[in-house]
């Protein structure tokens, strides 16, 4: 039977932490077979312990959800590199190419937007500007938070008027925010997708329909 880190960590009880590290990487490779009792007394009493036992340390192989899974934080990366890359090129995008980068985009979005999450165009949003392009675009009803740009902002939303505005000197609060909803496990590294995953009205018809006044 296939062990837990946990279960393995236990079984080696007083093993420094760089050398269990590695008897672990043995042991998932199938490398590995466990010592014999004597043997582990011996290991026991001749190794320097580097943590105490309450600090549970999970190497990088137990994050991901399903072995090889590629981190939700990779995949946002991708998705803000994908985004960038289409912008700059524009309209030398050949239609083949932008509808292969779209598709690939709408692949990202719903690898890594959480389980429930979905908005409507009455949502409520807040933004917070700092002093870089670095920007935090929060979806208030939802309690959903984005990662973007000054950039992205100002590409699709800069004319609407349906969002709270605020500007800070630094991200110390902004920093706390994302840790809470990073908590929750409601924040992305990446931008929303326009129309899906933020439905802000983009010009001013849309704003007019949002405002209930119609459109002549």
């Amino acid at each position: 039977m296939s062990l837990t880190w946990n279960e393995f960590r236990s079984a080696h009880k007083g093993v420094a932490k760089s050398e269990l590290s590695k008897l672990w990487k043995s042991y998932k490779a199938g490398e590995y077979n466990f010592p014999s009792k004597e043997e582990s007394e011996a290991t026991v009493e001749e190794t320097i312990v580097e943590e105490p036992d309450s600090v549970e340390e999970v190497p990088v192989e137990e994050v991901s959800v399903e072995e090889n899974a590629t981190p939700i934080a990779d995949l946002c990366q991708e998705y803000n590199r994908l985004i960038r890359k289409m912008v700059l090129l524009g309209i030398r995008l050949t239609p083949e190419l932008k509808q292969a980068g779209e598709d690939r985009l709408s692949e990202i979005a719903k690898l890594t937007i959480p389980e429930g999450y979905s908005c409507t165009p009455t949502d409520s949003w807040k933004i917070w500007f700092g002093p870089s392009e670095r920007t935090l675009l929060v979806n208030t009803t939802n309690l959903m938070g984005f990662e973007i740009t000054r950039s992205w902002w100002k590409k699709y939303y800069q004319t609407t008027i349906y969002v709270d505005r605020e500007t800070v000197n630094n991200y110390v609060y902004v920093d706390s925010e994302i840790q809470r909803m990073i908590r929750r496990k409601r924040f992305l590294p990446r931008s929303p997708v326009v129309g899906r995953e933020c439905k802000l009205p983009i010009d001013y018809k849309d704003i007019q329909i949002r405002g209930g006044q119609g459109v002549n």
